[in-house]
């Protein structure tokens, strides 16, 4: 799954850095000097960015050389990207870039754990990743997760149906909404309909009402396993869905317990990874 940033949003990531020049290195008179900078992680990373890095460096006059491209993973110490020209340039390029390769390809390299913890418990168990990533950064929070080998569990509201009990509970509870299922899908042939419920007896009323994906919040993965056996006599077809406090210490417990899916938004929120940068002169 490939994500491109356009011109505008690399101009816009930049900006934000770098609103005029850079004061420091003009009153240095760093402009002639040819250099080199380096991006290197100091432990090894799923890398995300390496192309918006290029980007910037390439919008900025600079001739940049992707050596890592997102979605591979880097040694500690290897070069993930340099470029070379100005030394001006190169500094106006730096930090900005810097945050971008540290912010994402943390969130790449959780996933990516996540993911083969997961698939430990069961094969073929999908890490999905919420929309409680921060405002701002959807794009590149996505492209992240989809490095690290996860999906967008709801791309947003427009694409995707799931009731919660905030939806349920407005129209006199789960067993009147049950009541209401199947005119919903006969409303909406195009769209599996998802369902959260907080209990194993809410999950099997939700299944046997028809719903094709019944998700299970904050349960435990020993609930988790009683839910998808009972789920699974009732409708084989139907996706048993785990989410709520899953990282990946215990994915592997929920995917061996018979989730099918695994929603969390743990991925996004971590400490950042730590990325050498190194600018020499040539």
């Amino acid at each position: 799954m490939h994500f491109t940033l356009n011109d505008t949003e690399v101009r816009a990531l930049l900006k934000e850095d770098v609103p005029y020049f850079d004061l420091t290195s003009s009153l240095l008179n760093l402009s002639p000097v040819n250099a080199e900078i380096l991006f290197a992680p100091k432990e090894q990373v799923v890398v995300c960015g390496s192309e918006e890095v290029g980007a910037i460096f390439n919008l900025l006059g600079v001739k940049a050389e992707s050596v890592v491209k997102s979605g591979e993973k880097a040694a500690a110490g290897e070069t993930v990207l340099k470029a070379k020209g100005s030394a001006e340039l190169l500094h106006m390029g730096w930090k900005v870039s810097q945050n971008i390769l540290e912010h994402f390809s943390a969130i790449a390299t959780r996933t990516r754990s996540m993911v083969e913890c997961a698939s430990r418990g069961k094969k073929n168990t999908g890490i999905y990743g919420t929309r409680k990533h921060l405002p701002g950064i959807k794009h590149l929070s996505l492209k992240a997760l989809c490095c690290g080998g996860g999906l967008p569990h709801r791309l947003g509201l427009s694409d995707s149906v799931l009731f919660f009990s905030n939806h349920y509970d407005l129209i006199g509870g789960l067993e009147a909404f049950c009541l209401k299922l199947p005119s919903i899908k006969a409303g909406s042939f195009e769209k599996k309909i998802a369902v959260e419920v907080e209990s194993v007896n809410d999950a099997i009323m939700v299944a046997e009402a028809g719903a094709d994906i019944v998700q299970l919040d904050k349960l435990s993965h020993e609930s988790v396993r009683e839910a998808a056996e009972k789920i699974k006599l009732i409708n084989k077809g139907a996706a048993v869905a785990a989410a709520g406090g899953i990282t990946d210490r215990n994915a592997e417990d929920y995917a061996a317990a018979g989730a099918d899916i695994i929603v969390s938004s743990w991925m996004y929120f971590g400490k950042p990874a730590d990325y050498k940068v190194t600018i020499r002169k040539t």
